[in-house]
């Protein structure tokens, strides 16, 4: 197995040797960190309905310094959360996670519309990708269903052949679909970046 690639555990072990070796500070900042993440994990995961509460609380009696590195922790797992989606169910956790980042950046007005524009670029996306992949799909079936007739014919029992699983069809999707992904991912890349600014 190459070097590059690490289990979790010897990343768990790098990092408890540099918890180790870390200063009260930066243990301290550790642990807000993993702290505000829990918060937005459970957020997310529907466990909590009062999170503009729980983070009003988990926010009193910090320092600004404290403050930047919880907001940090929050922002990372929201922005992790907001991906291109490949099935229709991700764009309501979507949804939940703009929802997050609504609540967190309350007191900047342009939040909200950056978030509608980051719902309405992947919910853009996701149509869009399913349209292109139907029009294939039905673009292949036209080849296949005289396939299937020949074979039917020759072998004297119904044949389906599988559109999806043709080669020439899954190379073909796959070109389309990471021009797609990059056109997109650069967009929301945009999106994300604005994000890690005010945090930064």
């Amino acid at each position: 197995m190459p070097d590059e690639i690490k289990s979790a555990l010897e990343i768990a072990l790098e990092k408890a040797e540099k918890i180790g070796k870390a200063s009260k500070e930066e243990l301290e900042a550790f642990k807000l960190k993993e702290e505000a993440q829990r918060l937005v994990a459970k957020f997310l995961r529907n466990e909590i309905s009062d999170f503009e509460e729980r983070v009003k609380e988990f926010l009193k009696d910090k320092n600004p310094q404290q403050k930047k590195i919880i907001y940090q922790g929050m922002v990372d797992v929201f922005l992790r959360n907001v991906v291109l989606p490949s099935y229709e169910y991700q764009l309501e956790d979507i949804k939940k996670t703009l929802e997050g980042l609504r609540n967190l950046f309350k007191n900047i007005p342009e939040i909200s519309k950056i978030c509608q524009q980051l719902e309405k670029l992947l919910k853009e996306y996701y149509t869009h990708k399913e349209a292109i992949y139907n029009e294939l799909v039905k673009r292949f079936n036209t080849g296949v269903e005289a396939l299937e007739k020949a074979l039917s014919d020759q072998l004297g029992t119904e044949v389906k052949v599988s559109v999806e699983e043709h080669p020439q069809f899954k190379e073909e999707w796959n070109k389309i679909k990471s021009k797609l992904d990059e056109e997109y991912g650069k967009q929301l890349e945009y999106f994300k970046n604005i994000f890690k600014k005010i945090v930064s």
